[in-house]
C-alpha cells in the first residue's frame, strides 16, 4: 500500500477557462450548452484581481470555471488551469517545487470564499490551481 505524503491532494476541483470576455463565455455556456451559474466571484487583491463564474454541469459536482483576469491580458486560447483540492497548500507548494515544478503565485487567502489559493506549473509549464478550504 502506498502511503500519501503530508498535504496530499484530496479531490479534483474544477476546469478554469481564462476568458477574454466574461460575460459573452457565460452566456454561451450558459444558453447554448445549458450549464447553470453555480456562483459568481470577485477578487481585487495585488497581483490577483479576478471576475469569475463557477458553473455546474449535469448533477453539479463537476464545474467548469471561466475567469477574466483584469490585471493581466487573457492567454491565447488552448491553456486550462487544473483545480485540485488540498489539505495543506504549502506541503503540496514545497513538494511541486521539489519535483521540479514552479511555485507561480504566493498563497493567497480569500476568507469572503473560506479559502487559500495558490497557483504551481508543473515540469512543462501546465497550470495548476491549489485550493485549501478553512473554516
Amino acid at each position: 500500500m502506498t502511503t500519501r505524503p503530508p498535504g496530499d491532494i484530496i479531490g479534483f476541483a474544477f476546469t478554469k477557462l481564462m476568458v477574454a470576455d466574461l460575460a459573452a463565455m457565460e452566456r454561451f455556456y450558459c444558453d447554448a450548452l445549458g450549464l447553470v451559474v453555480r456562483t459568481r466571484i470577485a477578487v481585487d487583491r495585488p497581483g490577483y484581481s479576478i471576475r469569475e463564474t463557477v458553473l455546474e454541469i449535469g448533477d453539479g459536482q463537476t464545474l467548469l470555471n471561466l475567469v477574466q483576469h483584469l490585471d493581466r491580458p487573457c492567454p491565447s486560447p488552448g491553456e486550462a488551469i487544473v483545480g485540485l483540492s488540498v489539505r495543506d497548500i504549502e506541503a503540496v507548494i514545497e513538494l511541486a517545487v521539489s519535483a521540479g515544478g514552479k511555485a507561480s503565485t504566493p498563497v493567497t487567502d480569500i476568507p469572503e470564499h473560506q479559502l487559500k489559493v495558490a497557483f504551481v506549473s508543473d515540469p512543462e509549464g501546465h497550470m495548476l490551481e491549489l485550493l485549501q478550504f478553512v473554516a
